[in-house]
C-alpha cells in the first residue's frame, strides 16, 4: 500500500464523522481545564515566593543584596551575565523597566495589556535569535525569564508584557507572561 492509498483509506474511514461542538467551545474548555490544574500550583508558588522574597530581604543587609528584590518581582544578575526576572504580581512595570535598563537591558515592560505604542516588532525576527536573547526557566516552582543582554543585537530591545488571566469558574487569577524582541528606540526601549 502506498501513501496515497493509505491516506484514501483513512479519509474514507472518517468520512461520516462530524463535529457538532464549535471549535471555540473546545478551546475554552481546554483553557478552563488547564487553568484548574494550574491554579493550586500558582497560588502556592506565589505564597512561597512572596515569603522567600520577604525573608531574603529581611535577612540580608541592604548593601549586600545580589539584585533588586520586591514582593512584586525580582531581578538578579547571574555570574554568566544572564539576568533572571521573576514576576509575581502585576505592580510597578515602570520600576521593573528601570531596573532592567540599569542592568544594561534595552527593555520595555507593560502589564495588563497596556502596550507601548512607540514599540515596533523587530525587523529581523527569528526564533533562534529570540531564544538566544530571552527564554524561560522553571526553577523552585517559579517561572523566571532569563535574559542574555550580550546576545541582544544593537538595534533590538526586549519586550515583556504580563497580564492577569482570570478563571471565572474557579474565581482565581494567574499571571500570563509574554516576551519578544522589538526595534530599539529611545521611546520604546530607552536607547
Amino acid at each position: 500500500m502506498n501513501d496515497d492509498a493509505l491516506l484514501t483509506a483513512v479519509r474514507e474511514t472518517f468520512a461520516g464523522v462530524r463535529m457538532d461542538t464549535p471549535p471555540e467551545q473546545i478551546v475554552r474548555r481546554g483553557h478552563a481545564v488547564r487553568a484548574r490544574r494550574r491554579l493550586p500550583r500558582v497560588a502556592g508558588t506565589v505564597a512561597v515566593a512572596a515569603g522567600t522574597a520577604v525573608a531574603v530581604t529581611a535577612l540580608l543587609p541592604a548593601s549586600h543584596q545580589p539584585g533588586a528584590h520586591l514582593a512584586a518581582w525580582t531581578v538578579a544578575r547571574q555570574g554568566d551575565d544572564a539576568i533572571l526576572v521573576t514576576i509575581r504580581q502585576l505592580t510597578d512595570p515602570a520600576g521593573l523597566q528601570r531596573t532592567l535598563r540599569a542592568d544594561g537591558v534595552r527593555a520595555t515592560v507593560t502589564f495588563d495589556d497596556q502596550q507601548n505604542p512607540a514599540c515596533r516588532n523587530y525587523s529581523r525576527p527569528s526564533s533562534a535569535l529570540t531564544n538566544s536573547v530571552i527564554g524561560m526557566s522553571l526553577g523552585n516552582r517559579e517561572l523566571t525569564l532569563v535574559i542574555h543582554p550580550s546576545a541582544l543585537p544593537a538595534d533590538a530591545g526586549v519586550q515583556i508584557s504580563a497580564g492577569r488571566l482570570e478563571h471565572p469558574k474557579q474565581g482565581g487569577i494567574a499571571i500570563g507572561l509574554g516576551f519578544g524582541l522589538v526595534q530599539a528606540s529611545a521611546e520604546c526601549t530607552g536607547s
